[in-house]
């Protein structure tokens, strides 16, 4: 059952389960996939944000990638999202650095729809869909010992696969007049997909539900059953193994106490996962559990049609960024090189010097604002910022006003303590209550599962002699902690990055596809031979250095979210390691213009192709001419602690030493 699991969502459908139980019992056809001379053979997991720049990578340096996708389409969590979602961070920050919808003058936040357009255009681009099995499924992963050759076998072809909005939303290959039919007939079979889920419960009805899709490549009409078997099972053997799977796969559905009697009581709780659109709780009385980026946004959601809603969050919610600034423009262009070059022990100084600021300046109307319930809006961002002492440094971004909007504009009230339902009530801890409760959503998070590495077949064999470590071995050492690989992507075991992960590293502020991007051009020049890993013990012991640097920055939040970085530190550190961190002192001196875009503009993934071997210096001067820097009284906040360090670092204190500045 795990191993089914594992391939994109959960397989409750017993048929699909059986078809696949026996395809891992046959003897599957075996491929030896072929390369140029002296290139290697890939296999990728996943067409998310991250599987595709994996693959794009790959391809340019003359490698031969195969992407497995268990979704009818690329995308990622995007194919099962809810129907308002909004991404946290702008078209500018969100980008890879090849491909931009030529915006970066007005950078805008995409909806999901908007960014799978995006995705597909990139995918198009670099011909990545050639590469692509979709409806695929992987099931289990070995590593021969004596050819140094990954096994990895697949179902090809049969997954089933919910209907969701992204189903119906056709590549830029298709003629418009099918994109346009299947839209329609998409709409229709949203419908009715949704008024049974109503009646007879998502869950359910998400395995069940039969109906007929349009490939979004080739926009040919095709049929979805659950059950179906799959066109073919083999076993590709390949040089290396890249992950990209993602951190949103695997939801986690905690045991509330009383959660018995409040279901007995008529009371419904559901996984985020399972939340598509607020008109489901109108007039009801809602409880949100967890205040991250989507349970914010749920929350503001929920709250224009619920007559009622609390969010509950454990301590400290995220620290809290809104979408936009005052002026309209995107708050995002303040997560820039001069904000994050600031050392550490400067951070949260940095941080309430810009609440106290921004909170007096949206309290006394000095910049300008639309009316006064946006005003009242800030103010609250900068008080709750300030009551839990957080600052972006050293805590987990909440990058979306959402609940606070809630609590301002709907009256939600919001809780820090934990609670214990009883029929139709939540008590909190302190002894107040939320009464008439109808339902509970829970924003609490996912986790990571590889269960490829522990079928039967395989759990068991030795992956690695020196060590004596087993495949399944692989899941709880490596891949539920991504602390524990080296520079959390490779798996130290394999001194020629056979194993590979990518988008699990999480910065706190920044955005996972262009660290993703990082990360891919990293495994791109291992894999061509251009960088050489250290040796398994060295990897090791940087990986414990890195795991106890970030858990000193971020404390409960480093062990709560494994993979938590620092946006610019991460992408630096790996800049280092690849040799093209950008030449500031060189750039400031040749193109102060240009330095001045690098410092306080949106720090993307173009600051590393100033040198280097990905240089692109045509692109730099392309996008940065058109590009906006962050707002003037943050800047100026900054930049004051930013010499102030620099001027303590050079009288000595290296307490103060900024951040690659």
């Amino acid at each position: 059952k795990d191993v089914l699991e594992f391939s994109g969502g959960i397989l409750q459908k017993n048929t699909r389960m059986e078809v696949l139980t026996n395809a891992l019992k046959s003897t599957p056809e075996l491929e030896v996939v072929e390369t140029p001379q002296g290139k290697k053979s890939i296999l990728v997991i996943g067409a998310g944000a991250s599987g595709l720049t994996v693959m794009k990578e790959l391809k340019e340096l003359g490698h031969t990638p195969i992407c497995i996708e268990e979704n009818m389409r690329i995308g990622g969590v995007y194919t099962k999202s809810y129907d308002r979602t909004m991404l946290t961070t702008s078209s500018l920050l969100t980008a890879y650095s090849d491909y931009s919808d030529g915006r970066e003058d007005r950078p805008v936040f995409w909806s999901d729809e908007e960014y799978l357009d995006y995705l597909d255009g990139f995918a198009t681009k670099f011909k990545l869909y050639e590469n692509i099995h979709f409806r695929s499924s992987v099931l289990s992963a070995r590593r021969d010992l004596d050819t140094n050759k990954w096994h990895v076998t697949v179902a090809l072809g049969g997954a089933y696969v919910w209907p969701h909005r992204s189903s119906f939303l056709l590549g830029r290959s298709v003629a418009p007049g099918i994109a346009t039919e299947a839209k329609k007939h998409g709409a229709q079979v949203l419908k009715t997909f949704h008024q049974l889920a109503e009646a007879q419960g998502f869950n359910k009805v998400k395995s069940t539900f039969s109906y007929d899709y349009y490939d979004h490549i080739t926009g040919e009409k095709l049929q979805m059953i659950p059950g179906a078997p799959p066109s073919a099972v083999k076993t590709y053997v390949v040089d290396s193994l890249a992950v990209c799977t993602g951190t949103n796969t695997w939801a986690v559905l905690p045991s509330f106490d009383g959660q018995e009697e409040f279901i007995a009581g008529g009371g419904t709780i559901v996984h985020a996962e399972d939340y598509k659109k607020p008109e489901v709780y109108r007039n009801k009385r809602v409880l949100i559990v967890g205040a991250g980026e989507s349970g914010s946004d749920i929350c503001k959601e929920i709250a224009d049609e619920a007559a009622k809603v609390a969010i509950v969050v454990r301590g400290k919610h995220g620290h809290l960024i809104p979408r936009k600034q005052a002026d309209g423009r995107v708050t995002d262009l303040n997560t820039n090189r001069c904000r994050y070059s600031n050392p550490y022990i400067f951070g949260d100084w940095v941080g309430y010097v810009n609440q106290v600021a921004k909170k007096f300046a949206a309290k006394h109307g000095l910049i300008p604002l639309q009316n006064a319930s946006e005003r009242a809006v800030l103010q609250k961002i900068g008080e709750l910022n300030m009551y839990q002492g957080t600052s972006a440094f050293s805590k987990f971004g909440c990058k979306n006003e959402g609940f606070v909007t809630a609590m301002v504009v709907k009256g939600a009230e919001l809780h820090r303590d934990s609670f214990t339902l009883s029929k139709r009530c939540a008590t909190f801890k302190d002894g107040s209550q939320f009464s008439d409760l109808d339902d509970v959503i829970a924003c609490t998070g996912y986790k990571n599962s590889f269960p490829m590495f522990c079928t039967p077949q395989v759990a068991d064999e030795i992956i690695h002699k020196p060590s004596n470590t087993k495949h399944k071995d692989i899941d709880p050492c490596y891949g539920k902690n991504p602390r524990a690989l080296y520079k959390q992507i490779f798996c130290p075991l394999f001194t020629d990055g056979a194993l590979a992960f990518f988008g699990f590293a999480r910065p706190a502020f920044g955005s996972i596809p262009p660290t993703a991007e990082m990360q891919a051009k990293f495994f791109a020049l291992v894999t061509d031979g251009q960088i050489e890993l250290p040796p398994t013990e060295k990897m090791q012991q940087i990986a414990k250095k890195d795991e106890c640097n970030w858990a000193t920055r971020f404390g409960y939040d480093a062990k709560r979210v494994k993979g938590l970085v620092d946006y610019q530190l991460y992408l630096d550190d790996l800049a280092k390691e690849m040799g093209c961190l950008p030449p500031l002192t060189r750039i400031f001196f040749s193109s102060p213009r240009l330095w001045f875009k690098v410092m306080y503009g949106p720090l993307n993934t173009l600051q590393y192709r100033f040198v280097g071997p990905f240089q692109n210096l045509d692109r730099i001067k392309e996008v940065y001419a058109k590009m906006p820097v962050g707002d003037f009284l943050e800047c100026s906040i900054t930049t004051v602690f930013l010499i102030t360090a620099k001027f303590l670092s050079l009288l000595g204190f290296k307490r103060f030493q900024p951040n690659n500045f």
